[in-house]
């Protein structure tokens, strides 16, 4: 009986996301006949409402992506669901999901315009930012001291890109082609902001942000030729943290 029930449960999360429930034009009852009884138009219903949840959390994390792809938004999306099972349940992993999937749609097709890729990527930082910077705080009451050293600001993303798309997240962004360049990104959450900011950096400001993930000692530093007034400068711009 307990094997029953767990056939017919897989069963039921597969039919939930198959193009079946989702696009099929007529109801009709599935063929696995785990889900014989139960009624088609329930199950589809429940399938279009978990489909239209997962693309609305896509709309809310990447709206500048999705303005970006015009007319071809809605088949991005269809492909999207087809291609990518329903399994995430977090808004940063829904939208990974999304991310890796434009990733390797450019793969077969280059994006249009070429500029969409980096603007997904800058969107889904933003996510993943927010969410540090939440779990950090909701651990501001642990007592373990941290440990000596430099290391990288909670919240802080650094973002290589080939546009300086920096243009796009401004208010009156519409229409805006940003410039081909590469172009070294930070995101951030400064002190008190719900707001991300986007700033650019230097190559070599933007490599030792990325050999900061863990704590470093500022003697490693200053052998590798990063000056003091440097690191006073980035902790002032909230990029790292610093504790002697």
């Amino acid at each position: 009986m307990r094997d029953r029930l767990l056939d017919q449960q897989i069963s039921l999360v597969e039919y939930l996301s198959s193009n079946a429930a989702l696009f099929g034009e007529e109801i009709s009852a599935p063929a696995d006949p785990a889900l014989r009884g139960l009624d088609p138009g329930v199950l589809r219903l429940l399938a279009r409402f978990a489909c239209n949840k997962r693309l609305e959390t896509v709309a809310v994390v990447f709206p500048r992506a999705l303005e970006i792809m015009g007319a071809d938004r809605k088949l991005i999306l269809r492909e999207f669901t087809e291609a990518t099972p329903p399994g995430a349940r977090t808004r940063s992993s829904i939208a990974r999901q999304f991310a890796d999937f434009l990733s390797v749609r450019s793969r077969c097709a280059p994006s249009e315009p070429a500029y969409l890729m980096d603007v997904a990527a800058c969107e889904l930082a933003m996510v993943e930012a927010n969410e540090m910077v939440s779990e950090q705080t909701s651990k501001t009451g642990n007592s373990n001291k941290p440990k000596p050293g430099v290391r990288r600001r909670s919240g802080v993303i650094s973002l290589r890109c080939a546009h300086d798309i920096r243009s796009i997240f401004t208010a009156d962004a519409l229409g805006v082609v940003p410039p081909k360049r590469d172009t070294s990104l930070v995101v951030a959450f400064p002190t008190g902001c719900c707001v991300p900011k986007i700033s650019e950096v230097n190559p070599a400001v933007f490599d030792l942000l990325e050999q900061l993930a863990d704590w470093v000692d500022p003697r490693q530093l200053g052998a590798m030729g990063y000056s003091t007034d440097l690191l006073e400068r980035l902790a002032a711009e909230e990029l790292i943290e610093v504790h002697i």
